[in-house]
């Protein structure tokens, strides 16, 4: 009775600790536990050195991504972190509500179009463990100008965890902070004009 009991626990904790990607790219790059994986071979972004004194991030994404009830916490998490990284970087930056728009002012607006994503924070993995399943973001991001629209380029940025990374693997703050990274990294080693 006691080995029943364990075998059933052991399916559900190895079970519960899959999560699918639902995104529909079958040409997406293979994503690595916790890490940011960018378009294969992608062209430098194009960027004016301007530009890249200012980040205007909007975010949008499918009705059922925008429409659940945590996308409030998730764009919040986006924007402390990009916040933060901006201030480091010593660059404006500022949310844009609505659909995304240029403004005729000089800048890089950050479309970040959300296929999908599942949020779990730090302190839930802690407390239960692999039973929350696994964080994901599937996302791509459009870098325009925000003062005319010409595209600077684009980039996909997808990461998951993994059940096999215990209670330390990285969840969605840890997550949404790698893609920051990645996106200051490409942003500001755009090529000048």
């Amino acid at each position: 009775m006691k080995c029943t009991k364990g075998v059933i626990l052991l399916m559900i904790v190895l079970s519960s600790g899959c999560a699918t990607n639902r995104s529909t790219d079958s040409a997406a790059p293979p994503t690595l536990p916790g890490e940011v994986v960018a378009g294969n071979a992608a062209p430098p972004l194009n960027v004016p050195s301007a530009s890249r004194k200012r980040l205007v991030l909007n975010m949008t994404g499918p009705a059922e991504v925008t429409q659940s009830k945590d996308w409030p916490a998730f764009q919040e998490e986006w924007r402390a972190t990009f916040a933060d990284h901006a201030k480091e970087a010593g660059v404006s930056f500022e949310v844009q509500k609505g659909d995304a728009h240029s403004i005729g002012e000089v800048g890089t607006l950050l479309h970040v179009y959300v296929n999908d994503y599942r949020m779990i924070g730090i302190g839930a993995r802690i407390m239960l463990g692999v039973m929350t399943g696994n964080a994901y973001i599937d996302a791509k991001a459009d870098y325009t100008d925000l003062n005319d629209a010409t595209v600077f380029g684009e980039r996909g940025y997808n990461t998951k965890s993994t059940a096999w990374g215990g209670v330390f693997a990285k969840m969605t703050p840890q997550q949404v902070d790698a893609i920051a990274s990645r996106v200051f990294s490409d942003w500001a080693s755009g090529t000048s004009k």
